[in-house]
């Protein structure tokens, strides 16, 4: 039957090609800024489009040629589709705008020749593609349905979730319309895949709907990866500044729809080979073979995997890659050599079936050596192995069902006396010849060339032993191909296995060959410093000092909560891999200097406290900030500065490089350079900055130049600040908490203490700004005041208190502290004159407490007099909690007249003020709500009590949160 090619499904490809060269030179200009990463989830996802374009137009050709009466919804299906596109487009277009800073144009000359190509490529397509392929048909057509239905979930998630980030930044902009318009394109893409499923279901008799299943199979499948892909961009690229958004997407979810694919694919072949003759050569299959020679083997290789993924996200060379490809390879050949041992088993003489096993246990043990080589590296760096319980399922049904592809696949060809290239491979002894040197070269190259990589490899014993492994199967499979000479002719594609062979050697080459291109190559880990203090450790004769060392060391840095750090004095070897880096390294730090102060008989070792203070310093490098006080005094800390400012701002640039492009971060240090002097040591390369040698920063210094290039970010950046201050938060509290360097310390920032807050604010209140809280006499009022308190006394800011709801005895007693211990406290007491008998008529001065008089002007002679006892460059809180009491006696205007020249005093004076009125007092209800609140920078209104509270967060001064409702039960209760 000669099919009938409708003429809308030509235009539908040419404009579906149009529409993706377009979203290809969308991504090339956003590459072109930015080389970040996480544009890559959008090239593959675009890949997929052309693959869905072809099986969309393959799909409709199919029914329309069977019911053509069905045009119109075929029509209307893809204009569906090609809307889907139109407003991804779209929607890329407005997320990559605000990047370049101004709009973009599109079809540029330089991008011309790619949409050429495409048009010429879909030409050529659309008048091919519709007579090439055809596909087999399966009767049993329920997996199909459970495929249709699993993505028809997929995609209403993707929908989901699209549409609740689009909300989420509703308020602040950032990526809220473009994020709406995609989600658009999801609802035209779910109309898109039902119109195609109605069709099926409503046009196509029962008997022809068999025909269809690899046409809507492949079709869903296009869809879903794509959609995978897009997904993975949609999560990642909002979670670059608010990593919440990654608990949308807990795995890797392009890899979860390939290993669900794979295994629908695997049993749809099944299902297709059982309607061909030759299916027949399945029927006396010994299972108990199939499962003597498969479950060791999936262990061996599931341990593989699982090693591979660990090293190679700690030790990320290419090295990895080109081994994972040579082990997918093998793999293939593998499961080809297996699946032809399993067909030939009952054919087979003894001495055939002991070389099988042979196979089956070289393959086994190629593997085992593998998976040992590859723990012995992990344990040398000290790296953790990590048992993911989905990774394991996924390797367990990955592994399955490509064997079961491979195995149900050799059916098809069965039976064919052609030979793939044309002559008897095994029968011809030069080939094989040239196969076995080119295998044994492989094994002398590679124990050769390892002595480039012989730092992370250490003892390669099991590495050998796998290359040995690797010889043996490919000799065995030699000796079995041989002995069945007979009954292997029907297996025409017997001999791709050398091949395969051939081109796992090829990949162990290519692994080696990018050591040998990088010999700038440094190890990612350098020795750790628990290994240089075991190693001291052995030089003693006396454990009995290495145990009082311990022993004083666990009593000085290590609390109560630390378990699992030990000291084995039978191995004379300290255990300190479950403690947290910084008390190992305290710990480390001070036995290594304290072993000085031994007994000179008693060490065995030669080194001077001089090369174990430059052997510390080598290992731990900036690492030495994290010391405490008393050993960081062995060090000279403003050499470290420098490599700290290094390692935090370059993984600050990888991390903005989608928002802030390379060249912009150029023009940043460039600018610095003029700012301050101290930047004349820093050159930006590339794509990162290097720090000269020998430059020198002190504590302040570092500081100070991280708040330059900090508000240089702010300006450079597309979005509200309260989204850089956000990622900045969490970076700082990452990457420089363990230094005692807060956020505080860096940015214009004052935190609240309360996590909460802090984490939806970006970090706090900015700096110097004035902050209404609208709240009843709570409790949790107060707990928020007090909050705000202790986080100043603990980052040592000067902190006054106005208020007259709390009695002195009882605000020292909240605070769990004692006044006379403060040099930065001021407590202004109001409460003393209005609760207690005594009428107090002027300012009575104390140490950190003055008493004063409900007066109007001894109050703002109060605040004046202690703020000016501050120095006015140096930042200071100031907490008011009498507003409410004022407006009892006074007027309203008055009380805002008051309020407005206090707010403006203290923003002068460099102070952050937290100023909180009732919403119920006699100033909110007389004057305007409206006026008062817009004196300050920053408003928030608490509701409810205790447990139920709640802050809703009406304005802020560095942009309003895209989550104002902030419950307070996990910040304060």
């Amino acid at each position: 039957m000669e099919y009938i090619i409708p003429s809308f499904l030509k235009i539908f490809i040419f404009i579906m090609f149009l529409q993706i060269s377009i979203t290809f030179e969308l991504m090339l200009e956003a590459r072109g800024l930015t080389r970040s990463r996480i544009w890559n989830g959008v090239f593959a996802g675009n890949f997929f489009c052309v693959l869905i374009t072809l099986t969309h137009a393959l799909l409709l050709c199919k029914i329309y040629n069977i019911a053509i009466s069905s045009y119109n919804i075929l029509l209307i299906f893809t204009v569906f589709y090609a809307l889907t596109h139109f407003l991804v487009n779209i929607a890329l277009y407005g997320i990559i705008t605000p990047i370049t800073g101004r709009k973009m144009k599109i079809f540029k000359l330089r991008y011309i020749l790619i949409h050429i190509s495409f048009l010429l490529l879909a030409g050529l397509v659309s008048n091919n593609i519709f007579y090439l392929l055809r596909f087999s048909k399966v009767s049993d057509l329920v997996f199909l349905y459970v495929y249709i239905f699993l993505s028809l979930v997929i995609f209403g998630y993707f929908i989901y979730f699209i549409f609740k980030i689009s909300f989420s930044y509703r308020n602040i902009g950032f990526i809220y319309k473009p994020y709406a318009v995609a989600g658009f394109g999801g609802i035209a893409l779910i109309i898109s895949v039902s119109f195609i499923l109605f069709c099926f279901h409503t046009y196509i008799e029962k008997e022809l709907q068999s025909d269809f299943f690899y046409y809507i199979f492949f079709y869903l499948m296009s869809y879903l990866f794509s959609v995978a892909f897009y997904m993975r961009f949609v999560i990642e690229y909002p979670a670059l500044l608010q990593p919440k958004w990654k608990t949308l997407m807990p795995f890797d979810l392009p890899k979860a729809t390939a290993t669900i694919t794979l295994a629908f694919l695997a049993a749809s072949l099944y299902f297709t080979a059982k309607e061909y003759p030759n299916f027949i050569i399945y029927q006396n299959i010994s299972y108990l073979v199939v499962a003597a020679f498969l479950l060791p083997f999936f262990l061996a290789v599931i341990l593989v995997f699982t090693y591979l993924k660990t090293i190679s996200t700690r030790i990320k060379l290419r090295y990895w890659v080109y081994l994972k490809y040579g082990v997918y390879s093998h793999l293939t050949v593998t499961f080809y050599v297996f699946g032809l041992i399993f067909l030939s088993w009952n054919n087979a003489t003894g001495i055939t079936k002991m070389l099988c096993a042979m196979f089956g246990l070289a393959t086994f043990a190629f593997y085992l050596f593998f998976a040992l080589d590859l723990r012995k590296i992990i344990e040398d760096r000290n790296i953790k192995p990590t048992f993911d319980g989905l990774d394991i399922l996924r390797y367990t049904v990955s592994l399955s069902s490509w064997f079961f592809l491979i195995f149900f696949g050799i059916s098809f060809t069965y039976g064919k006396t052609s030979a793939v290239f044309g002559f008897e491979l095994v029968s011809s002894p030069i080939i094989l010849f040239l196969i076995a040197f080119s295998l044994v070269a492989l094994g002398v190259y590679l124990r050769v060339t390892h002595i480039v990589f012989e730092k992370i490899r250490g003892n390669i014993i099991w590495g050998t032993l796998t290359y040995i492994a690797t010889f043996i199967s490919f000799l065995l499979v030699y000796l079995i191909y041989s002995s069945l000479s007979t009954y292997m002719q029907r297996f025409p594609f017997r001999d791709l296995s050398f091949i395969g062979y051939f081109i796992v050697m090829l990949c162990g080459i290519a692994s080696i060959l990018t050591l040998r291109r990088e010999p700038k190559y440094k190890e990612i880990e350098q020795e750790e410093i628990t290994s240089l203090l075991n190693s001291r450790a052995r030089h003693f004769l006396r454990t009995d000092y290495l145990e009082g060392l311990w022993e004083t060391a666990v009593d000085r840095y290590v609390g109560e909560e630390e378990t699992g750090i030990c000291f084995d004095p039978s191995g004379r070897r300290f255990h300190l891999g479950n403690a947290d880096e910084p008390t190992r390294h305290k710990i480390a730090v001070w036995i290594l200097l304290e072993m000085h102060k031994l007994p000179d008989t008693e060490k065995v070792g030669s080194k001077t406290i001089e090369e174990t203070e430059e052997e510390i310093a080598a290992i731990l490098k900036e690492k030495v900030l994290m010391l405490p006080e008393d050993l960081r005094s062995q060090f000279d800390a403003d050499v470290y500065y420098p490599l700290l400012y290094e390692k935090v701002v370059n993984k600050l640039i990888r991390h903005l490089e989608a928002f802030i492009p390379f060249a912009e971060q150029e023009e940043i240090f460039n600018m610095l350079k003029r700012r301050d002097e101290k930047y004349g040591c820093i050159r930006f390369e590339g794509e990162e900055i290097r720090i000269k040698e020998a430059s020198r920063f002190s504590r302040d210094e570092f500081f100070k130049i991280f708040k330059y290039y900090l508000e240089s970010l702010e300006d450079k950046f597309p979005f509200k600040p309260f989204l850089l201050y956000e990622l900045i938060r969490e970076e700082i509290k990452k990457e420089l908490g363990p230094y005692d360097i807060t956020v505080a310390n860096l940015l214009d920032i004052v935190p609240t203490g309360l996590e909460e807050m802090d984490k939806v604010m970006g970090g706090g209140l900015a700096k110097g700004s004035s902050t209404l809280l609208i709240a009843e006499e709570t409790k949790t009022k107060h707990k928020i005041l007090l909050s705000f308190i202790k986080q100043g006394l603990r980052a040592r800011t000067s902190v006054i208190y106005a208020t007259a709801k709390r009695p002195a005895q009882q605000i020292q007693s909240e605070l769990l502290i004692d006044f006379d211990e403060l040099k930065n406290f001021m407590l202004l007491d109001l409460y003393e004159d209005i609760f207690t008998e005594e009428r107090v008529y002027k300012m009575i001065e104390e140490e950190h407490r003055i008493i004063v008089p409900l007066n109007k002007i001894l109050f703002q002679r109060s605040i004046v007099k202690t703020i000016k006892s501050y120095p006015k460059d140096l930042p200071k809180m100031v907490v008011i909690d009498v507003y409410d009491n004022f407006s009892r006696y006074y007027s309203p205007e008055e009380v805002q007249k008051i309020l407005q020249a206090q707010i403006d005093g203290l923003k002068r004076w460099n102070c952050t003020s937290l100023i909180t009125i009732n919403p119920h007092s006699y100033l909110m209800r007389k004057e305007d709500v409206e006026l008062v609140k817009k004196n300050f920078d920053n408003v928030m209104i608490l509701s409810g009590e205790d447990k139920d509270a709640s802050v809703f967060i009406e304005k802020l001064y560095h942009g309003t949160p895209s989550k104002p409702i902030i419950r307070l039960q996990e910040g304060i209760w």
